[in-house]
């Protein structure tokens, strides 16, 4: 008989568990629905299809926890044991963080939730846990489905206690499919904020000691994990320079340790080189260009200046570095992996400038890919000529396809990006909207034939990460939307981040990604009606999560039929 990948939980149809003594209940949630404090189990609509898992996966399940007098508790997990091993269980449980206000272009009916209110985010790994009375959580149980698992029916439970009374023994039952988890193609980057004066505000780290390169490879490896396989690298703030017969000369030790760092932590990706040019404060500001100068008087080492970009000094240090950067980069055998941004989101009288300075990566960098973030409602020239990889902001590019496919048609590559916008009817991934608006992200690069995707807040944390998710940027002109400036939270006990359901439903859209392409490989016009279905077009896709996952079963029994009859994975 033929094994179909589904993982069922008792009581996955609604049904939920009551514990008198302790006045508990505890019902399951689908994970892509956000669980509140005030929520009942009414408030969660019954699941009546399974989930499918494949091997190689990671699968995120979610249950609905509620005292009736203050409690805490602690969860163990005897792990599901199947044919010829063990499935990894994590748990963890979900914080809540205080939400301000909606984003002002987003109807009600694109947000969950109310503001001000708190909002779920935070994975928290540390327990026991503490309940409130009358207050709901969420527990979050990741589970791992090893590549090589043995596939057939895994059984296991968790075991809710407080201090030594079990007040609650829970299955878990899961099948595991034949089909596997083939390797990632979208290229997934979060910018992170490294400088010192960040670092060591919320973790006590000064730069470039030991402890910084470790909270580096730690952070990475959390991001590697949920697919993020390309790092933004500060190459000028990287290179130390020296003074030598009267002109610069560079070290890149730092560079080769920045690279070898996130390589070991597992995103050995695309090496993003930072951008050449920046602006005096935020997004309205004039753009300008920090370089190395020779020493002040009296002093031995270079120091840092900020220069218009078109004063000779800058333009002079730009044609050395980049030529002994491109040097290196030959030497170490990074040309291929290496790609380099100009100038981020060049608009208004910016191009002339942008131009300039890609004209001199052109020059210098031979065989170096350009890549930066633009909005292709304008219409500059350089677009074609000196930038190959498009990043253009979702939202913006709705009625220019054809001319990312002309772009496409020439050698290029296109990605996309999300910001402070799109809002309105389009995905994004703030706090305040639904989780599948995160997880179709990745559906969308399947459906439009976009290689990747860029968020610019991976780690911009406010001076109170857990209690100010609203930053305001552009010397106070600008109020994030909540969750725009971060997609982890910092974990200064062990040195690392924490988690989000956002970044989860990022991983768990991003493997979708990998079975929409093994899909297309094989039968690329029922991979296109998949993709039809959930996303129709930018602004109208699937909003029900109960409907997405009875679409995503469909989707993993398509690859099964693929399958050999003797069950064999794709490789």
């Amino acid at each position: 008989m033929r094994l179909r990948a589904w993982l069922l939980l008792f009581g996955a149809s609604g049904f939920g568990w009551f514990c008198s003594a302790a006045q508990l209940r505890i019902w399951p949630v689908d994970s892509l629905v956000k669980v509140f404090p005030e929520d009942e189990p009414a408030a969660h609509p019954e699941s009546g299809t399974p989930v499918l898992a494949v091997r190689g996966e990671v699968v995120n399940l979610q249950f609905a926890v509620r005292a009736e007098r203050d409690l805490e508790i602690t969860v163990a997990v005897r792990q599901p044991r199947g044919p010829k091993g063990e499935l990894p269980v994590q748990v963890r449980w979900v914080d809540y963080v205080p939400v301000r206000a909606h984003p002002p272009k987003c109807p009600p009916e694109e947000l969950v939730g109310r503001v001000p209110g708190l909002y779920p985010d935070p994975l928290r790994e540390s327990f026991p846990m503490r309940l409130a009375a009358g207050k709901t959580y969420a527990l979050w149980l990741t589970v791992r489905v090893p590549a090589e698992a043995a596939p057939g029916l895994y059984h296991g439970t968790f075991q809710i206690r407080a201090g030594s009374r079990r007040l609650a023994n829970l299955p878990l039952r899961i099948r595991v499919s034949p089909v596997r988890l083939p390797p990632q193609r979208l290229w997934i980057t979060n910018w992170f904020n490294w400088s010192g004066q960040h670092l060591r505000r919320h973790y006590g780290v000064e730069e470039f000691t030991d402890a910084y390169w470790q909270l580096l490879e730690n952070i990475g490896r959390v991001m590697a994990d949920h697919g993020q396989n390309v790092i933004l690298t500060p190459v000028v703030r990287l290179a130390q320079p020296r003074w030598e017969a009267g002109a610069l000369q560079f070290d890149f030790t730092r560079l080769d340790r920045w690279v070898e760092t996130f390589d070991r932590a597992g995103i050995r990706g695309l090496i993003e080189g930072s951008h050449l040019l920046g602006r005096r404060g935020g997004y309205y500001a004039p753009v300008s260009v920090r370089i190395w100068v020779e020493p002040a008087p009296g002093q031995d080492e270079p120091r840092m200046e900020e220069l218009d970009p078109l004063d000779p000094r800058a333009l002079n240090f730009m044609e050395a570095f980049l030529s002994a950067l491109y040097a290196h980069l030959r030497q170490r055998g990074w040309i291929s992996r290496y790609v380099q941004h100009v100038l981020d989101e060049p608009h208004g009288e910016e191009p002339a400038v942008y131009e300039r300075y890609a004209q001199l990566v052109r020059k210098h960098m031979p065989g170096v890919r350009t890549i930066d973030a633009i909005n292709l409602a304008d219409d500059y020239p350089f677009f074609e000529t000196l930038l190959d990889i498009w990043v253009p902001i979702l939202g913006r590019f709705d009625d220019r396809l054809e001319r990312i496919r002309e772009h496409q048609r020439r050698g290029g590559e296109v990605w996309f990006y999300t910001c402070i916008s799109p809002q309105g009817a389009y995905m994004n991934r703030f706090i305040d909207q639904p989780l599948l608006k995160v997880r179709l992200l990745h559906w969308l690069n399947a459906r439009y034939g976009l290689a990747g995707y860029l968020h610019w807040g991976g780690n911009y944390w406010t001076d109170k990460p857990f209690e100010d998710v609203e930053a305001i940027i552009n010397q106070g002109r600008t109020l994030l939307p909540a969750g725009d400036n971060a997609i982890v939270y910092p974990d200064p006990e062990r040195l690392s981040v924490l988690s989000s359901i956002r970044l989860e439903a990022m991983r768990d859209g991003i493997e979708d990604h990998a079975l929409l392409s093994l899909l297309q490989d094989h039968d690329p016009k029922l991979a296109g009606s998949f993709l039809k279905e959930v996303v129709g077009s930018f602004t109208d896709y699937v909003r029900d999560p109960l409907a997405f996952g009875r679409i995503r079963n469909r989707l993993v029994e398509a690859l099964e039929r693929l399958g050999q009859p003797s069950g064999t994975a794709y490789r």
